[in-house]
Parts: C-alpha cells; structure tokens; sequence
C-alpha cells in the first residue's frame, strides 16, 4: 500500500495540479497531520463541515445510514485522495460517516484558513469545482446503476472497476489486492451479503472468479463485461 507525505499528497492530487509551486507551499503548510487507530471514526452525518483531509496512508471508509439501521458503504478512500471537499465549500454539516480501516494517517485543512486562502487564488477555486463535479458525475453514474442495472450487472461491474483500481497480476487472472469481505461489497451494493454470496459463488463454479477470504480473483473478465452489458444472464 503506497504511502504519501503532505507534500507528495498536495502535488500529485488532481485538485491541486497546475497550481503555482509557492501556492503548492501555501496549501502544504496550511496541513496538519491526523492519525486514527483501527476502526476509529473520524467524523459522523450531522458533524459541522469544517475541514479537507487527505489520505496519507491506510484508508477510510465513507459510509451512510437508514433510520433502520442499514449501513450502505459509499466509498473506500486510498492514499493520495482528497475527500470533504463539499463540506469545505458550503460549510454544512456533514452527509456521512468516515471511519479509519487500520491504522490511517490524514491531512487535515481547516476551512477557515483554506478559504482565506481561495479568496486569494481563484485558480484553485477553479480546481475545486471540478473535483467537485467529477464527484456528482460519479454519483450519478451510481444512481443510474441501480436504476438500470439488475444486482448481477451491477456487481460484475463494481468487480472490474476495482480490479482496474486495484488488480495485480496472478497465476490465475487479476486478483483485486484491496481487501473488503461479502458484506463491504454488498454495502457498496445496497444489497444483503447472502445476495453478493449467491453471485460470487455461481461465478466461481463457473470459472469465472475465484475467492478466498477478503479477495476476488477476476478469471474471465469478458464474462463479466457480458453480464454487464446484458448480454449473458447469471
């Protein structure tokens, strides 16, 4: 798992890319370095907005909630991404919970002084928005998903989206080296865990993954693109 320090974080995010070296230094000294213990929750839905952060290693789970309890995994944030960018434009509270997954370094800006400075480079304001669109167009994307999409498609997608992410090569295809069990996946998936089992498990017999515990080995990726494409029922 690559590591950053603040400075690599900064100037290698999108966010942050093209921007003067001196308003790189600026932003690098406005950061202030967080660490969570295995599992710690780093802010909650309803918390004010008041802060960037910025992954420096580990990572941290964005998740939500149903007043029944149901927990839907939103995202998995990986070392050298940005996230509570929303919040630090608007200033509102908070739209889900961040939890640490092991032990987690961050970045921390504090909105106060990251405005000050937007006031004087609206380059960055600029840089901003986009990050911010680039997130709406992934929400949508998901929207869309699960409002076209049935459960199979969707999770033969969801697969080979991490495997492009996080695939390293094996004997037996492309293994997804980010670890997240059954019911990770069917939090990303708004959907039980014996669902996402019911699948997995028909692929594999079939040859087209394999699973041990915490990890997915795509076998036949353009098998799964056809279920994706609606071109092959599973």
């Amino acid at each position: 798992m690559p590591t950053f320090d603040k400075k690599q974080l900064i100037a290698t995010n999108y966010l942050f890319q093209d921007l003067d070296p001196a308003v790189l230094d600026q932003i690098v000294d406005l950061g202030v370095t967080r660490k969570l213990g295995d599992g710690e929750i780093l802010f909650q839905k309803g918390d004010d907005g008041d802060a960037l952060f910025g992954v420096l290693s580990g990572k941290v789970r964005i998740v939500t909630g149903s007043p029944g309890g149901k927990e839907v995994l939103l995202n998995i944030m990986e070392p050298g991404e940005v996230f509570g960018e929303i919040a630090l434009l608007d200033g509102l509270p908070r739209t889900a919970d961040a939890v640490a997954m092991g032990v987690t370094e961050l970045m921390v800006i504090r909105r106060g002084q990251f405005t000050d400075l937007l006031e004087r480079q609206p380059r960055l304001a600029v840089h901003l928005l986009q990050l911010v669109c680039a997130r709406l167009r992934w929400v949508s994307e998901r929207i869309e998903d699960v409002a076209f999409l049935a459960l199979p498609a969707r999770l033969a997608k969801r697969l080979l989206g991490l495997a492009d992410l996080y695939g390293e090569p094996s004997d037996l295809g492309t293994r997804i080296a980010l670890p997240i069990s059954q019911s990770e996946l069917g939090q990303l998936m708004g959907t039980s865990r014996e669902s996402i089992n019911k699948h997995l498990q028909s692929w594999r017999r079939q040859g087209w993954i394999e699973l041990e515990r915490r990890h997915v080995t795509i076998r036949d990726a353009d098998r799964l693109r056809e279920v994706v494409d609606g071109n092959l029922e599973a």
